[in-house]
């Protein structure tokens, strides 16, 4: 082989190595982009009604609906027992259950998912008395990803304040606001 022809075989080839690159960043980009339209929302859309909800009390089997939050704020919790920091959530939660109550604040606690009883993660606390058991249709509507631990702020209207994972600044503010309430003299 001469000279030239090695020079028109490497130029081809690494226009083609080249070409093959930027078509499989561009499919992988749209591949991304398909999985992320495709996945559901990581929250509720803050600033709307609640979606209308029906469950149970674990503790006693009374019936909850959505319709018993209006006139009161809500903090529902989901929480599993296959997530580890659940169990120091509920420990939190254990701790600010006092300033909740005196707060006027409904606090509902629900399983993440049908695989675990949310009792394993509660144990026999009073956080128990709190649980609320939901079909999956409705957990679903409720946390689209099935995070744990994850919240809900709605308040006396029924409408989403905040929605994300437990931890984040609205869920620190929530349990700053729970402790001052806890610590302030009598």
């Amino acid at each position: 082989m001469d000279g030239s022809l090695t020079l028109v075989v490497l130029v081809v080839l690494t226009f083609s190595t080249a070409l093959n690159l930027f078509l499989i960043l561009r499919l992988a980009a749209k591949v991304r982009m398909a999985a992320e339209l495709s996945a559901p929302p990581s929250s509720l859309p803050l600033g709307r009604v609640a979606p209308a909800f029906e469950g149970s009390r674990r503790a006693d089997g009374a019936r909850i609906t959505s319709k018993d939050l209006v006139g009161q704020a809500v903090v529902l919790v989901f929480l599993s027992a296959g997530c580890p920091k659940c169990r120091e959530k509920a420990a939190e939660l254990l701790e600010i259950l006092p300033a909740i109550r005196s707060s006027g604040v409904a606090l509902w606690i629900i399983g993440a998912d049908a695989a675990h009883d949310i009792s394993q993660v509660l144990g026999k606390s009073p956080l128990l008395d709190h649980a609320v058991v939901l079909d999956a249709a409705t957990r679903q509507r409720l946390n689209p990803r099935g995070a744990a631990p994850f919240y809900i702020f709605i308040d006396d209207q029924a409408v989403v304040q905040a929605s994300s994972f437990v931890g984040d600044e609205n869920w620190r503010s929530f349990m700053g606001q729970m402790r001052e309430i806890v610590q302030a003299p009598e």
